[in-house]
């Protein structure tokens, strides 16, 4: 059960702190518009301001649990200008946006097995790819069967819009790999699964290429978006050395390939375009950032004190390497949190170049790029409220993009290290990526609030 979202009203004030408050219409000016896409295109969604930032709920989703000690996976969030999409434990749902609040699916896709791997790319015209089990291990059956202890088979393109599945394929490795890494770029979907990788064809699923012989290094996985980079582990398990790669993703060859320095103990891949890394040198904790030019060779190092700072790279029993989703690259800037305010960093040099400040002492969230500009979310205090804001980084102007108070369902869901965050559309979504059982017999779920979407009541 949720309570109603309380709605914020727009009173004189309200918005007065930071600079191009709500008031202030000459945000619009100057703009950014979003370029026409080809439709298998990585989606690049330039944010319009909306008619009033005054925040109303726009959707609801809840699950009932009532199995002691039952943990659901809730992998994936994605949303359209129409649908709100969550995957949840072996299959998912979608809800229609634009109506008075959605509570109640507007499309249901059930899979044979659970989802084991998903990306948080979107094509232009909506669609998306994910992995799912197929086989139950030890006969197992329903949506809280575990994704880490059975083999990732299967891999799917879903339109989000409509919930069908496009197309479906067995994976090269099927029966082998428990630990997959899904993603997708222009056109393509890439996957890895450990001993071996292949790309296929977004429209259509066309086999574009696969790379299973033996070799001493494996396939860690990839990061998409605007290019593909690969990580790649070799020699020994217990002391890899790790290799970044650009690869083309229509062959599969490597263009480039950047050697991680010896010592590092694990790898994440931030973005691909422009490409940046984390890595954990001398211990499992991110302690730097490292920048890639066009020739994949260093180009600056960003020393992290990690805690200050919010990165969501390591995600426990997690296979993904594309994770670090707190941290935000756009244009020659790299942006994250640290304590009340962002700090944008220099690509090309490493160094803090500008901070943006969160009003009375609060946190401050980068969430992506909106053409030049950063969204980012501001968890409500007591002197002000839930916050999605648009920030111009060259005249440092702020527009309030939504004003709310979420309430428990919002703030159980808002830490970016632990669920998934995501403005599009004019609409901001929380959403968990696990849903925990109840801790005695009896009881209803502890946790059964999956998701909840504000958008603006203009």
């Amino acid at each position: 059960m949720t309570a109603a979202l309380v709605l914020v009203a727009l009173a004189t004030g309200l918005w007065a702190y930071g600079p191009g408050g709500a008031g202030d219409d000459s945000a619009s000016d100057g703009r950014p518009v979003a370029a026409r896409q080809a439709p298998d295109e990585i989606r690049e969604t330039v944010e319009t301001r909306p008619s009033s930032p005054e925040g109303r709920m726009a959707v609801s989703y809840t699950e009932t649990l009532r199995t002691v000690g039952q943990n659901v996976p809730a992998m994936g969030t994605w949303a359209t200008d129409a649908v709100f999409a969550k995957g949840f434990g072996s299959g998912l749902k979608g809800f229609r946006l634009g109506a008075p609040e959605a509570s109640t699916p507007a499309w249901d896709l059930p899979l044979p097995g659970p989802l084991c791997a998903v990306t948080r790319h979107v094509s232009a015209d909506g669609r998306t790819a994910v992995a799912y089990a197929v086989a139950y291990a030890g006969g197992g059956d329903g949506p809280d069967a575990d994704p880490l202890s059975l083999p990732c088979d299967r891999l799917a393109v879903v339109d989000i819009d409509t919930g069908e599945k496009l197309w479906d394929t067995e994976l090269p490795g099927a029966g082998t790999s428990l630990a997959v890494n899904v993603t997708m770029t222009d056109g393509t979907v890439a996957v890895a699964w450990g001993q071996g990788s292949a790309a296929y064809e977004l429209t259509g699923g066309k086999r574009l290429w696969a790379d299973g012989a033996p070799s001493a290094c494996e396939d860690k996985g990839f990061a998409g978006g605007r290019g593909l980079l690969a990580l790649l582990s070799c020699g020994d398990s217990a002391a890899p050395a790790y290799r970044v790669e650009k690869v083309d993703p229509r062959t599969g060859e490597a263009q480039w390939t950047y050697r991680v320095a010896r010592g590092v103990k694990d790898v994440y891949l931030v973005s691909a375009s422009p490409a940046v890394i984390a890595v954990a040198a001398g211990d499992y904790v991110v302690t730097d950032l490292i920048s890639l030019d066009e020739r994949g060779e260093r180009r600056a190092t960003i020393r992290l004190d990690r805690d200050h700072q919010v990165l969501d790279c390591d995600r426990t029993f997690s296979a993904v390497v594309e994770s670090c989703g707190a941290i935000v690259v756009g244009g020659d800037r790299l942006y994250l949190s640290e304590e009340d305010h962002i700090v944008a960093f220099d690509l090309a040099t490493g160094r803090p170049a500008e901070k943006f400040d969160a009003p009375a002492g609060g946190e401050m969230h980068p969430l992506r790029m909106s053409g030049d500009e950063l969204i980012a979310f501001r968890p409500g205090t007591g002197l002000a409220p839930d916050a999605v804001v648009a920030v111009d980084p060259a005249s440092r102007k702020e527009t309030a993009l939504l004003l709310f108070a979420g309430g428990q369902e919002v703030h159980a869901l808002d830490d970016p290290a632990l669920n998934d965050i995501l403005y599009e559309h004019g609409r901001v979504f929380f959403a968990a990526r696990t849903v925990a059982g109840p801790a005695t017999e009896g009881e209803v779920g502890e946790f059964d609030q999956v998701a909840v979407g504000v958008e603006s009541a203009g």
